[in-house]
């Protein structure tokens, strides 16, 4: 039996719109991030959706160690469940390659999965394992990244050039368009982490008396927190810190307070303890 791709549709825009994953926002000091919707608004809008028998898809999880991408496995799995679909999670291994998730999803395609819910770390180096899921018939639809070739039905994904820019605009405001701006890149090998750098640089380079240090953290607090001791004691008079994912803005957040420096923090993903942060007002 294969899913029709409306039934799969359906299931996966319900699974994506979950309260913690609705969108990939900007904390910023000062800001209040938006309520989410309520459950029961969420079933309006999006389900429930049953399928005409009982099928099981693939979740294909990257950087399991990611709080945001803990909370959309958790959420596709719990969402799954209320909708009794059986949902089998794929984490990458944190050193794992893209070598590793192709071989993932041949082993989906062998296994006869009936859909495929696809984060990847490699939009180009993922295209054999779609295509090899293509001519099984199998249905892919992509999350956060969209992949360099083969056939999806669909993306949950956000603008990360625009959502970059905008937290470049906040930053630029809240300096008041001069001084130093610490960017703890994501990892540049990776598609989301180049548009975010993209999208910062975009919204700051206009300003002749801002000035960019770009560092690249791989998406890890822990070198976030590396980079921004050894930045503070170089640039002391630093004024703001942009972070590509909520981890290092965090680890940011810990080393300018244990070294008593109040300056904005812009963070992306919008994660539990990010916007924790935001509501504290550090």
């Amino acid at each position: 039996m294969r899913i029709q791709r409306r039934q799969f549709l359906g299931l996966t825009a319900a699974i994506a719109a979950a309260p913690a994953l609705r969108w990939a926002g900007i904390a910023a000091q000062e800001a209040t991030p938006a309520p989410a919707p309520s459950r029961d608004e969420l079933m309006k809008m999006y389900g429930p959706v049953k399928g005409n028998s009982a099928y099981k898809l693939a979740f294909m999880q990257v950087f399991p160690d990611n709080p945001f991408w803990v909370t959309l496995k958790d959420a596709v799995v719990a969402r799954a469940a209320e909708n009794g679909v059986t949902v089998d999670v794929f984490a990458l291994p944190t050193t794992g390659t893209i070598t590793d998730q192709v071989s993932q999803m041949e082993d989906v395609v062998t296994q006869k999965y009936e859909g495929v819910i696809l984060g990847t770390i490699d939009a180009a180096g993922i295209v054999p394992g779609i295509e090899a899921a293509n001519n099984a018939g199998i249905p892919v639809i992509a999350i956060d990244t969209l992949p360099a070739g083969g056939e999806i039905i669909g993306i949950v994904q956000t603008d990360n050039v625009t959502a970059a820019a905008k937290g470049g605009d906040l930053i630029a405001e809240a300096i008041g368009g001069k001084g130093k701006v610490l960017n703890l890149q994501g990892d540049l090998a990776n598609l989301n982490g180049q548009l975010r750098n993209e999208g910062l640089h975009k919204a700051l380079e206009p300003y002749p008396d801002i000035q960019i240090i770009d560092q690249n953290t791989h998406w890890l607090d822990t070198e976030a927190l590396t980079i921004t001791e050894n930045i503070l004691t170089s640039d002391p008079d630093l004024a703001a810190v942009f972070a590509a994912n909520d981890p290092p803005a965090l680890a940011a957040l810990q080393v300018l307070t244990t070294a008593g420096k109040n300056i904005p923090i812009v963070g992306f993903d919008g994660t539990d303890p990010g916007l924790q942060a935001v509501k504290a007002g550090v």
